[in-house]
């Protein structure tokens, strides 16, 4: 009985139980004292992580369009997929969310946020 268990908590705690995060790229192009402009680059399967945006007013181009879910902070409120071509605009109000690309192509968008 107790190698059972030991067999299970290892199945549990080894690395195939667990999905392992894969993060996209994020590359600062302008950041001053008005305006933050960045290159957000995701991979098919990646993401961006939780994060929060601070600044209210943000406009995102899609350099290179794809599927991506957005799944906020608050678990009460539903994911978001946006399935965009290339050069769609977008304006998304501040909020706590995670990126994540869907789809089966990478996806690369500039996002600039008003200060």
């Amino acid at each position: 009985m107790k190698r059972l268990a030991t067999v299970i908590i290892s199945l549990i705690f080894s690395s195939s139980g667990f999905s392992e995060v894969k993060l996209g790229t994020r590359e600062v192009l302008l950041d001053n004292e008005t305006v933050e402009v960045v290159r957000l680059t995701y991979p098919v399967g990646t993401e961006s992580g939780m994060h929060t945006h601070k600044h209210p007013n943000r406009a995102v181009y899609f350099v290179k369009g794809g599927k991506i879910e957005l799944i906020p902070g608050d678990p009460q409120k539903r994911p978001k997929v946006i399935d965009a071509p290339d050069g769609n605009t977008l304006f998304l109000p501040a909020t706590t969310h995670n990126v994540k690309n869907i789809g089966d192509t990478e996806v690369i968008l500039i996002e600039t946020e008003i200060k």
